[in-house]
C-alpha cells in the first residue's frame, strides 16, 4: 500500500438526493456534533425549508449542484443512511466546492474518504477538468487529514462563512473517451 493510500473497509453506495431524504437532512443539520465545525445546529423547520430549496436547485438543468446520499451497510446486514456528499459549482464557475456530512455513528470509519473518492471518480467522466475546493474550519483536524489523503493541497487560511478556515484544492482531470 502506498503512503497515504487509506483503505477503510465499510461497504456503502451513493444514491441521488430525493424527497424522502429530508429526515436525514434534519438529523445532520440539527446535530450539534455534526455542525460543530460548520455553524449552529438548525431547527427541523429551518432544515425543511432549506431542503426544499435545495431540491428545487438540483432539478434545474445545469444547476451545478450535485448531492448524493451515503447509504452504509451495517453489521446487521441492513442499509442505513449515513450522510451526504456534495459538489456545488461556485457562481463564477472557477471552482467546485466539495463537502461531506456524516451522522456521528458513521464518523471515524473512513466513510467520508470513500464517499468523496467515489464522487470524484464519478465526475471524472465529465467533459472538462474541474478545480475542487474544500473549506474546512481551521480546528477540524480530521477534515484536514481527509483532504490530504484525497490528494488536495492546502492553499491558504481565510475567513469562510464567518469562520476561520483552511482552503484545500485539487484539480480533477477528466478521463477522455478514446476513439475506437
Amino acid at each position: 500500500m502506498m503512503q497515504g493510500d487509506y483503505q477503510p473497509t465499510i461497504q456503502f453506495n451513493l444514491t441521488p438526493l430525493k424527497q424522502n431524504h429530508q429526515d436525514l437532512f434534519c438529523a445532520l443539520y440539527s446535530d450539534a456534533q455534526v455542525m460543530a465545525f460548520i455553524g449552529a445546529p438548525m431547527s427541523c423547520d429551518a432544515v425543511a425549508d432549506y431542503f426544499q430549496r435545495l431540491l428545487g436547485k438540483i432539478t434545474q438543468a445545469d444547476s451545478g449542484v450535485l448531492y448524493r446520499v451515503i447509504v452504509a451497510d451495517t453489521d446487521c446486514g441492513k442499509s442505513q443512511y449515513a450522510g451526504i456528499v456534495r459538489l456545488t459549482k461556485h457562481q463564477d464557475n472557477r471552482e467546485t466546492i466539495i463537502g461531506v456530512m456524516l451522522l456521528p455513528q458513521f464518523q471515524g470509519l473512513g466513510l467520508a474518504y470513500l464517499a468523496q473518492k467515489q464522487l470524484m471518480t464519478e465526475i471524472q467522466s465529465n467533459a472538462s477538468n474541474q478545480l475542487l475546493t474544500a473549506y474546512c474550519h481551521i480546528n477540524n483536524e480530521r477534515a484536514h487529514r481527509l483532504y490530504q489523503r484525497l490528494g488536495f493541497r492546502q492553499i491558504r487560511e481565510l475567513i469562510y462563512h464567518q469562520q476561520p478556515a483552511i482552503q484545500w484544492q485539487r484539480e480533477i482531470t477528466c478521463k477522455k473517451s478514446k476513439a475506437v
